[in-house]
Order: structure tokens, then sequence, then C-alpha cells
């Protein structure tokens, strides 16, 4: 934890018009500064900050608050996080509550920090290479420049580098600057020989990847020139350690963050070097999964930003496999997703050299289209009019529009693929129901092989079975009642009659019917009770208790409360197992009113609720 004491220096220190003009431009306003807001894309500055009460309002979007929570809301720290960027900042030591016993999150951090020192000393190593020495300004310098044709802005922004093509050079300056090699083996720096150290890498310009608060975490290396690089492979990237998982983050957030809130949109690309093209032509809005397949963590990165997203993918065919592969997971996380569709085997950074910047941006906005539209235009251009394949790509459509939450949205796309597809709404309707029907079934059967694999046998099993061997045990006892006498076994007939019950386990089931259908008999009495081989019961005696007079209550003396209290919990475990349902039902259709759906929950969590008291377990 840190001290009181530390926080209320840092906040003391910490000058707001300062801290907010490193992000928003301000302008002096009489007593407080003014600009434009950093959330909306407004053009009348409504944003003000507050030097003497140490507070800033954004008017635009109604956000307002101290230092820390500006940090929090537009740079998405956490509340320590912001705090150690303020003490960084204005070279504050930091003092923990217990200076001699840290808890395990702060020796974490210190672990974390001293990664963090290696990659900012890596980062302005690459650096001098690039600009100070001769292979650097040779193989990386004029790769960038002449090959890639990145301006010196550009460089600069990204920060850009050059790792030199000795096997151990790097290693061997960061061991005599004091790094120790255990650090540069985690951080993905180094690899151990037998007798020595080798640099990763080696002859390769460098891209550093920056987290969102613009620390260095990793980089990304790209051999310049097959015919002279040591290595076969284009790219390589770090090595996953604490502070770099390469499916957590995305390469460009860091300089694209501010854009992306103001224009509300995020372009997705798979290259560094589309990053850097996209960038230099004006489009800023614009960050890279770093070559490798999009995953949900880095489409939720992007939804705290925005839910709009344009998938920017290269033209060929592992380029238009990429992006149908992302179509779905976009969708699942309610983003609203555009996809570029470019032919002839063009890229991001193909494009952004072939237009000008005002004609660039007429290119995105003509050639993005909606996913039905997007898939209709692969289908025309690999498949044409066989109908097989067109049925496949039918349900490959149908099953994109499952993913929807939104029921307005649902519908609109519905409409879209019947007008594009030519097809009957009602027909593509029917065949979504089969879809989210499929869905659900998986999902149901995900969660039985999750609790085989767990060893669990629901507590809802255990119930029936031992309802099963009451009605086997004392199916004919009577119990006596006010009103009038029953028995057992009609005691928990009338109970699931009365409430609709039903055996989950076929085989308690197949028992359950049979006694049902002799209950005009003998009752139970023709049934196999649960018996051992000699065909006594399986009871286990209690000691000879009554021998020594001592009277112990038997099951049998209180077997109605006993029964009652089974036919309860059974019932919770019932109602339980209903709202799962329906909550997993209304997720994956989405056709139910959303009023309505809410009020039968809420029934049913009333109902469980009351029987929970009964119960004496209240909630």
């Amino acid at each position: 934890m840190i001290s009181k004491k530390t926080i209320k220096k840092i906040l003391s220190v910490s000058c707001i018009e300062d801290i907010i003009g490193d992000f928003v431009e301000l302008k002096k306003s009489g007593l407080n500064y003014r600009g434009l807001s950093p959330f909306s894309n407004e053009k009348t500055p409504s944003f003000i900050v507050s030097p003497i009460k140490k507070i800033w309002k954004d008017f635009s979007s109604g956000k307002g608050g101290n230092i820390i929570t500006f940090l929090m809301e537009h740079e998405h720290f956490t509340y320590v996080e912001s705090l150690h960027y303020l003490a960084k900042k204005y070279n504050i030591q930091i003092e923990y509550i217990e200076k001699f016993s840290k808890s395990k999150i702060d020796i974490d951090h210190e672990e974390n920090e001293k990664l963090y020192l290696i990659q900012d000393y890596a980062k302005r190593f690459f650096i001098n290479q690039l600009f100070f020495t001769k292979e650097g300004q040779k193989n990386g310098f004029n790769y960038l420049t002449q090959k890639r044709g990145f301006n010196m802005k550009i460089i600069h922004k990204f920060e850009l580098g050059y790792a030199p093509l000795s096997w151990s050079f790097f290693t061997n300056k960061a061991l005599e600057k004091g790094f120790k090699i255990r650090y540069l083996k985690k951080s993905g720096f180094t690899v151990s020989r037998k007798y020595y150290n080798n640099d990763c890498f080696r002859q390769r310009v460098m891209f550093p990847i920056h987290n969102l608060s613009g620390k260095v975490i990793g980089f990304g290396g790209r051999s310049i020139d097959s015919s002279y690089s040591c290595s076969t492979t284009k790219y390589i990237n770090s090595s996953e350690s604490d502070i770099f998982q390469k499916g957590k983050i995305l390469y460009g957030l860091f300089q694209a963050k501010r854009n992306i809130l103001k224009e509300d949109l995020c372009y997705l690309v798979e290259g560094y070097t589309d990053v850097l093209s996209l960038h230099q032509s004006g489009i800023k809005n614009v960050v890279s999964s770093s070559g490798i397949s999009l995953t949900v963590d880095q489409i939720l990165l992007i939804k705290k930003f925005t839910k709009n997203i344009v998938l920017f993918y290269d033209g060929d065919s592992s380029g238009i496999k990429a992006s149908l592969r992302g179509i779905n997971m976009i969708l699942e996380q309610g983003m609203n997703l555009r996809i570029l569709f470019i032919s002839n085997g063009e890229d991001p950074d193909s494009i952004s050299k072939k237009y000008s910047r005002s004609r660039l941006r007429y290119f995105l906005v003509k050639s993005s289209y909606n996913f039905v539209s997007f898939k209709q235009k692969i289908y025309g251009k690999f498949h044409k009019d066989d109908p097989i394949k067109k049925s496949f790509f039918v349900l490959n459509i149908l099953n994109s529009i499952s993913k929807i939450s939104n029921l307005l949205q649902k519908e609109l796309y519905l409409q879209e693929a019947s007008k594009i597809l030519r097809i009957r709404q009602e027909i593509l309707i029917h065949e979504l129901e089969k879809i989210n029907k499929k869905n659900e079934q998986k999902i149901h059967k995900i969660q039985v092989i999750k609790d085989k694999k767990n060893n669990q046998t629901p507590l809802i099993l255990i119930l029936e079975e031992k309802l099963i061997q009451l009605i086997l045990n004392y199916g004919d006892k009577i119990i006596e009642k006010e009103k009038c006498n029953t028995t057992v076994l009609e005691e928990i007939l009338h109970a699931f009659k009365y409430w609709n019950l039903r055996f989950s386990s076929k085989k308690n089931k197949v028992i359950f019917d049979k006694i049902c259908l002799q209950k005009g008999g003998t009752g139970s009495s023709n049934l196999k009770s649960d018996t051992d081989d000699k065909g006594e019961k399986n009871f286990y005696p209690l000691s000879k208790w009554d021998k020594k007079g001592i009277k112990v209550p038997s099951q049998e003396d209180h077997i109605y409360q006993y029964i009652i209290d089974i036919i309860l919990k059974y019932k919770s475990l019932c109602i339980s197992k209903l709202i799962k349902k329906e909550i997993i039902h209304h997720n994956i259709t989405k056709n139910d009113d959303r009023k309505y759906f809410l009020k039968k929950i809420i029934d049913l969590t009333n109902i469980k609720n009351e029987l929970h008291k009964k119960l004496h377990r209240y909630v």
C-alpha cells in the first residue's frame, strides 16, 4: 500500500494544468484554462481546468473531477497507476505503509519496474544504433526511409530503432550497465547457449510496443533483407513476460488513443508498418494486432475507447480469412463492425501510398462494408452461383447474425440479408432459430463436460436419489397430518404434481414412473428396495443406546420434516436451473422482450428466496 503521506505529497505537488496540458491543448481564460473536450468531437471549447480548485470539468460529456480522475478517465489508468505516473513525473519517492514487509502486489510491482527499465534502456540503445552507427544508418535508416518511405516525424513518433548484427553486443552492453542476466532473459532480449549468451534481436529494424501510459513493454523486430538477414523469420516479437502478453496489447494504441476517442472509430490492421503508413497519411486512429490472430482481449481493449471498429486487413487470401475469423468475435462483444474490401493482394501500406490524404479518407469510407455485404462480395468473387456453396454461405451469415445482442440491429441485418441473398425473411428467421437452438445445446454440453471433468455430481441428482430411497424404504409409512393422514409416497407425488416437477435423471425418472403406475396397487411394496446381497436394508445401525436408557431419534421419527426439507431443496435447485436456462436462452436468442425477461427472472428469484426462508437460509 502507498502511504497516505506519499499520496498527499503527490496531489499537492502535481500541477493539474500541466498534467492535463500534456493531453489537451489549453488556453488561459481568466483564472481558469479552457480547451476542446478530449472525450467528444466538439468545435467550441467546453473543457475547463481550475488551477485554484485543482479540478476539471467537461461540459460536453458531463465528466469531471481531480487530476487522478482525469488520468483514470482519459488514460484508463487504475488509481495506483495514476499515482505512480504522477510520482515519476515529479520525481517523488514512493513510500509504503510497511516499508520492510511489502505485500506481494508491491513486490510484483518492483519486479515489473525492473523489466520496464530494461525495455527503456533497449529502446534508447536501438535508437542510438539507428541514427549514430554506420551499420544502423546503412541498413536500418535506409530501409525505413528509402525502401518504406517513412519520414523522420514518424520514425521519432514511434521511436523506431535498429538491432546490430553482432551476436551479443546488446547483452554485453546491458550487463555493463548493471542489468542482471535473468531479467534480460525474462524480457526476451537474451538467450543462453552452453558457454555464452546471444542477442535474440540481430540485424533488425526495431518497433517498440508501448502500453497505454507510454511505457515500452516489448518489441517487434523485422528482418531487413533476406539476402543478408541473420534469420529467415520476417518478424519476431519479445517473449511473453509479466508486462508483455501479445494477446492483450495492440501496437500503436498509445499513439492512437486520443484520435480514436475524438473520431469514435478505430481501424484495425495486421502489421507494424501498416500503422506507420496510415499515420503518415493522416489516418491516426489505427492500431495493429501485432501479427497475431485477433483475440477477445484485444477487442475489449478497443472497446474501452470506441464501439466502432473497421477491419482493414490485407487483400490476399490470408488477410480475407483473418477478416472472416474476426467478424463473429467482434460481433459477440457488442461492437459496430465494418470491413474494408480490397482486392488484387493490396494492403493498408500500399493503399496509403496509392492515394493522397483526402482521396484516402474517401476510399476508406467508400470501400467499407457491413459483414453481410462483405461476405456477399467474398462469395461472389470465389464461388459465384454454386447452390451448395451458397447454402453454406447463407448459414455462415446467419451464424454471424446470431452473435448480435441488439434486437434492433439483428432485425435490420436480417432484412439486409434477405435483400442481398434474395431469400424470404421468414425462411432466414426459421434457420436462425435452429442455429440458436444448436448454440444453446452446445453451451449445455460444454457445461456438462466441465462438470464431469471437475468430477462434480450435481446436488439435484443426489436429492433425486434420496427421494427414490425414501419411497422405496418408507413409501407406505403413514404420516399423520391435521386434516387427513397421508403416506410418504402420496406426499412426494402430490408435491411433484402441484409444482410440475420432473426428474432430470432418466434412471430416476423410470423408477419414479413405475411407482406412479403402481400407486393404485400395493404402493412401493412390489418394487425392489435398496438392499445388499443378503436382502437386508442398507442402514448403518446406531449403537444400542436405547438399552442404556438414551433415546436417539431415528429418521423415521421425523420422516415428514425430512421429506419437506428435501422437497424444498429440490424445488430450489429446479428453480435455479430454470433461471440459468432462461438467462442462457435469452443471451443466445435475444428474441424475448427485455422487460418480460427481467420480470420472469425476478419472479423466479422471489420464489427461490421464499423457499430459502423456509429452509432457514435467508438471502
